[in-house]
């Protein structure tokens, strides 16, 4: 964490000159929201931010709630997907997996930037990406619509 904190402080005045922001996205080390927030925390700069990948979250056993309770003051924008299982994460359509794409997306506000990541390089047996665009974007539009 303190390395992490270090490094990204030292970028930080670079990327306020750039007017950037510079996410640290859940992920290995600091795959659940908390642990991301924590080292964002520390550094306490607006150019240093958070970017939620939702399935690693989900793999660290964090409700989404949670995770955008902590990372919701940080929050850059939210990485969606769709996976099999913890252990099949090989990318599906949206929609077609495990993951919590409605509760984490119910957290966010209107306006939060939303990325759909589909990881065919490092999974060459996943459906091309193409095909799926319409019906992703069409289920992201429905699981944010405004709730009755």
């Amino acid at each position: 964490d303190a390395a992490a904190a270090r490094r990204l402080g030292a970028a930080a005045p670079h990327a306020a000159d750039h007017d950037v922001r510079i996410l640290l996205e859940t992920h290995d080390s600091h795959r659940a929201g908390v642990d991301a927030a924590r080292v964002v925390g520390a550094v306490g700069h607006k150019h240093i931010g958070a970017l939620w990948d939702i399935m690693h979250t989900w793999l660290a056993g964090e409700e989404p709630v949670a995770s955008h309770a902590v990372l919701a003051p940080h929050l850059g924008y939210v990485q969606v997907k769709d996976i099999a299982s913890a252990d099949r994460v090989e990318p599906l359509p949206l929609g077609a997996g495990v993951l919590p794409l409605g509760a984490c997306l119910d957290t966010l506000d209107p306006d939060s930037w939303v990325c759909w990541e589909y990881e065919k390089r490092w999974h060459p047996e996943a459906a091309e990406l193409p095909g799926l665009l319409t019906a992703g974007r069409e289920h992201l539009l429905r699981l944010g619509a405004p709730k009755q």
